[in-house]
């Protein structure tokens, strides 16, 4: 009989779905090593487990924190199991899996991530820029936030931009590497070494894009962290290899969990001016930590917000956002009602099954995806269009899931091609690929051509997938050379984060409520100028209503060390 068996408390827990088996399992092997089998320790270690697989750093155990781990594992107040937790930590003793900092409780791994993002922090902050320090002049198209920002990032080695969509994070960027190439000393030589890279290709490359527009002559080096970072896998150890550039710009921070960013830090050599820049009410990174929005929050780092925006045709979106952000449910479902870039599908009123609800969308979205030519297409058809719109999905299962949707747009756009006919669908890449430049997230297209043969698993050596090209306009590859790939009529919002279009359509099934407020503030922001959202009220309200920010014990431990 597993121990846990024996434990009343955590096993009624388990059966009510706030633990897993896995949970208990872990609580169980560190005490058998320790030789305790107390239901009280117990609910400790399954509690920091549980909620280390849902992205958090730590358990913060103090009393005005307390309420929030329990939300997270669907706990009440009055449950048997907070006295048992309490127990817990008042008995705790530190081991090699559990450790303690103040009144953050933390599993091995996640403290040593801390700690390196802390030692390396404040390694870069006491450290000045050591070239490209002479005199420079502002850009005078540069509002004053972004003149603060560019201002912070000559004079400090690390600094920190964030801000919303269209106030010009990318062309502030673009205008402090036209201060650093203005103020080069006259003795130095050498081009500027400039390192652009973000968790996605397509965020690196809008980065790029925005220097090339400007005809600015450096060394660049750009890519995803990953590749930056040379990391094969994500669950790469040892030593990260060192960032040897005059200047580091990161983009979509917000993005970075905590081991990406605890080797990003590690990397960066003493002396290099680094910009860490996002928008800290997006949603957080997939794995451990909310740390970009945290070290906004901790106020200790040089920090710039840009908070201008510089897109009028989209200002009721921005309104939308902003009521998101605050969580200001009343005002978000007044939005809804009232504008016109704005619209509203409520899906418990129309009472439709979800065939019917795929039958609806098709014939409302389908003239945005062309699926069909006579003619074998030329890249400019077929790329202009690439960022017009998408269906973006909180979930990728059930019924109004990505994968649901994605099956049922494909089946519906193969319907309409004609024999002999050239059919073009948008897929997404799903996996690095180094030899072909490709990276999770690639937004393209497929282009296949229809005959009497066609299946979807066979590609034919006349098949190809095109690809936006930061340099050459577009990369077009043989579809038999594609390594992993998924059909993208519809994406999730994870996946969306750093895309644009012009309009989207957001599904907002029942379940999307536990990626809180900012899964609806990242989806919303990805639209320019229009705005469809489909759901129901309750699950639209209880998401505007939670918060998906990840604990951590960063600031906790900075103010111990002061």
């Amino acid at each position: 009989m597993k121990a846990f068996e024996q434990w009343g408390t955590l096993s009624k827990m388990l059966k009510n779905g706030s633990f897993s088996y896995v949970d208990l399992a872990f609580a169980e092997s560190v005490l058998k090593q320790a030789g305790n089998s107390q239901e009280h320790s117990a609910a400790l270690l399954a509690a920091l487990f549980a909620l280390s697989r849902q992205g958090h750093l730590a358990l913060d155990a103090s009393e005005e924190a307390l309420p929030f781990a329990l939300q997270c594992l669907n706990v009440e107040k009055q449950d048997p199991f907070v006295s048992l937790l309490q127990e817990g930590i008042q008995a705790f003793t530190p081991s090699l899996w559990v450790c303690r900092e103040g009144n953050h409780f933390y599993l091995q791994k996640n403290w040593t991530q801390e700690s390196q993002i802390l030692f390396h922090l404040d390694r870069l902050c006491r450290s000045a820029p050591l070239v490209h320090n002479g005199d420079w002049a502002p850009d005078p198209r540069l509002n004053q936030r972004q003149k603060q920002a560019v201002e912070s990032g000559m004079q400090h080695a690390l600094s920190l931009w964030t801000g919303g969509p269209g106030t010009g994070k990318t062309f502030t960027a673009a205008s402090l590497v036209k201060a650093c190439i203005g103020a080069t000393a006259s003795d130095h030589k050498e081009p500027l070494r400039l390192i652009l890279t973000a968790p996605t290709g397509k965020a690196a490359s809008h980065l790029e894009g925005q220097l090339m527009k400007e005809g600015l002559k450096v060394h660049i080096r750009s890519g995803t962290l990953h590749s930056i970072l040379g990391m094969k896998s994500y669950f790469q150890e040892g030593d990260p290899d060192p960032l040897f550039a005059d200047l580091i710009i990161v983009d979509e921070c917000s993005m970075i969990d905590a081991k990406i960013f605890a080797r990003l830090l590690a990397s960066v050599q003493t002396g290099t001016r680094c910009v860490l820049i996002g928008d800290k009410d997006q949603l957080p990174a997939v794995e451990a930590g909310s740390i970009f929005a945290d070290l906004l929050d901790l106020r200790v780092y040089p920090t710039t917000e840009l908070t201008q925006c510089l897109r009028s045709e989209s200002a009721e979106i921005l309104s939308l956002a902003q009521s998101i952000k605050e969580g200001n449910a009343n005002q978000v479902l007044a939005s809804l009602r009232m504008q016109e870039e704005v619209k509203w599908i409520d899906l418990e009123e129309e009472k439709k099954s979800p065939s019917q609800f795929y039958t609806l969308f098709w014939e409302r979205y389908q003239h945005k995806f062309t699926s069909s030519f006579a003619q074998r297409p030329t890249p400019n058809q077929i790329l202009k269009h690439l960022g017009e719109f998408s269906i973006l999905s909180c979930v990728r299962g059930g019924p109004l899931g990505v994968d649901a949707l994605n099956s049922y747009f494909l089946n519906q756009s193969l319907k309409s091609v004609k024999q002999d006919a050239w059919w073009v669908a948008p897929i997404m890449v799903t996996r690095n690929d180094y030899d072909l430049q490709l990276f999770n997230g690639d937004l393209g297209c497929i282009v296949r051509r229809f005959s009497e043969d066609f299946s979807m698993r066979q590609f034919s050596i006349d098949d190809c997938a095109l690809f936006l090209d930061r340099k050459e306009g577009f990369k077009q590859i043989p579809a038999l050379a594609l390594n992993a790939f998924e059909y993208s009529f519809c994406q999730s919002i994870h996946k969306s984060q750093g895309s644009e279009y012009d309009e989207v359509l957001i599904l907002i099934p029942k379940g999307s409520e536990v990626f809180g407020r900012e899964v609806l503030y990242t989806a919303v922001t990805r639209a320019k100028k229009k705005v469809a959202l489909a759901g129901s009220q309750e699950v639209l309200l209880q998401a505007t209503l939670r918060s998906s920010r990840k604990t951590s014990g960063l600031k906790s431990r900075l103010q111990r060390s002061v």
